[in-house]
């Protein structure tokens, strides 16, 4: 991949998550974003033009093979040495968070405690978020910046997750020797 074809699928990264106003949107937008960038590292290793490879891969990776899930799929990049261990298990806590989020429904929140949790708990995260960023107890304040603050760390957390999601997605995408 040119330096400008990084780029502009870095700024397609951003622009697609950046769109998301809740957690419900955001995380189905990144879970779509991993199994992209899966699949293209997949693509690239085993969708060769020779035939015998095409045979036998070719049924794996189909819509009912047992390669066509996400998690599973990661396992196998990881397995083969394509994929870290730290951004294999953060893939796997993005996967979850979709879960979670999912089974929450739109009502949860950024600044959502139980979010904030699972989120200091994946690793690409953790280490951008300020600490304490779940603290939401404000002095008192004038309603008006109590909402600004409030929206100023929701816009960190935001901001956070996709810098987070682009790092991971960019080591998806890097040469590898298998491909």
């Amino acid at each position: 991949m040119t330096k400008f074809a990084r780029l502009k699928f870095d700024i397609d990264i951003v622009e697609t998550l950046s769109e998301a106003e809740t957690p419900y949107d955001f995380f189905t937008a990144s879970f779509d974003l991993f199994e992209d960038a899966v699949d293209i590292l997949i693509q690239n290793v085993f969708r060769k033009d020779d035939y015998a490879v095409k045979y036998a891969v070719e049924p794996l990776l189909s819509r009912d093979g047992p390669l066509a899930h996400l998690p599973v799929r990661i396992k196998l990049l990881y397995g083969l040495g394509l994929l870290s261990q730290g951004s294999y298990q953060d893939i796997e806590k993005f996967i979850g968070l979709k879960e979670f989020v999912q089974s929450e429904g739109e009502s949860i929140e950024f600044l959502s405690l139980a979010l904030i949790e699972r989120l200091n708990a994946i690793r690409a995260v953790a280490k951008i978020l300020p600490p304490n960023l779940g603290d939401n107890q404000l002095e008192e304040s004038s309603h008006y910046i109590v909402q600004m603050k409030l929206e100023q760390n929701r816009q960190v957390i935001k901001s956070s997750l996709i810098l987070a999601i682009t790092e991971i997605i960019k080591e998806l995408h890097r040469d590898t020797p298998l491909s």
